[in-house]
């Protein structure tokens, strides 16, 4: 079904630099800054629980979480389903996966490293009741994700026009990293003009009724004094010494009084879409 726009070429354009993944020579390395978002991940773990809890995700489904980082969503959303794959291109990433889901006691997923790109990716991943693709790879591609979905895809990723993870880290780093004032080639001066918006308005066309939900994402940990809370956040990068003081200034921006102690605490804002795939028809 094509509609008054062609939303899928839009969308092609909006997400061309998300179809690499780092293993098939794209420059970003994701094994390098595995630490860095398996930190971030702790920070969020209260809001992804609150995600989680909202797609639809029974006992009796198998879940498949394309790009699944260090687990940030495998997690809460393998306690609520039958079995969860969690599918990630780099060893880094998916060693994080490993640990955080032994620690958190979740012994229902299975961990495979491999390339959503792939060209035998979906045989080898095989079909899966819901099929989950978090601010990664897979976003970049619906129909590929409706290949591998029997019941529900559901996407999420930030608000166009609040910050993401890549902003809150960069703001971290000011005055310390050159990637902080670079904007990434995805961004865009009006980002409302290519935000979720695009990616409903295809499925629209295509006959699915899509749910869509808005929520609050929130980063945040207490710690014992600022000291704690600078040496924590250093998970960012390496923080030279001659540029330590500039780093503190930052962190300083977003901690906040939390009883004798400080909390790091920064806000913004994520959507989740999902639909039934038996309502969608691409030719």
């Amino acid at each position: 079904m094509q509609g008054l726009l062609n939303w899928q070429a839009i969308r092609e354009l909006k997400f061309a630099p998300m179809t690499r993944d780092g293993a098939g020579g794209s420059a970003v390395d994701w094994d390098k800054v595995a630490v860095m978002y398996n930190g971030m991940a702790e920070l969020e773990k209260r809001s992804a629980q609150i995600l989680a809890d909202a797609l639809p995700i029974t006992s009796e489904d198998s879940v498949l979480d394309v790009g699944c980082g260090p687990g940030r969503l495998s997690i809460p959303m393998a306690r609520r389903a039958k079995n969860l794959t969690a599918l990630d291109a780099f060893g880094e990433m998916l060693k994080f996966c490993k640990q955080n889901a032994k620690n958190a006691g979740v012994k229902n997923i299975k961990f495979m490293q491999k390339s959503w790109l792939d060209e035998d990716a979906l045989e080898i991943i095989g079909k899966h009741d819901v099929v989950v693709a978090s601010r990664s790879v897979g976003l970049g591609d619906i129909k590929r994700l409706n290949d591998v979905a029997k019941k529900y895809v559901c996407i999420t990723s930030f608000l166009e026009d609040y910050p993401s993870l890549r902003e809150i880290w960069m703001d971290l780093l000011a005055g310390i990293d050159e990637r902080a004032s670079k904007r990434p080639p995805f961004i865009n001066e009006n980002p409302r003009m290519f935000g979720y918006n695009v990616t409903f308005n295809m499925l629209y066309d295509l006959g699915a009724n899509v749910n869509v939900r808005i929520f609050d994402t929130v980063y945040e940990k207490s710690f014992t004094s600022k000291d704690e809370a600078y040496e924590f956040l250093k998970l960012v990068g390496e923080i030279p010494k001659e540029k330590e003081k500039i780093y503190r200034k930052n962190v300083d921006k977003w901690l906040v009084k939390d009883g004798s102690g400080v909390k790091f605490y920064r806000t913004t804002k994520s959507y989740a879409m999902w639909y039934d795939v038996s309502e969608v028809k691409f030719e």
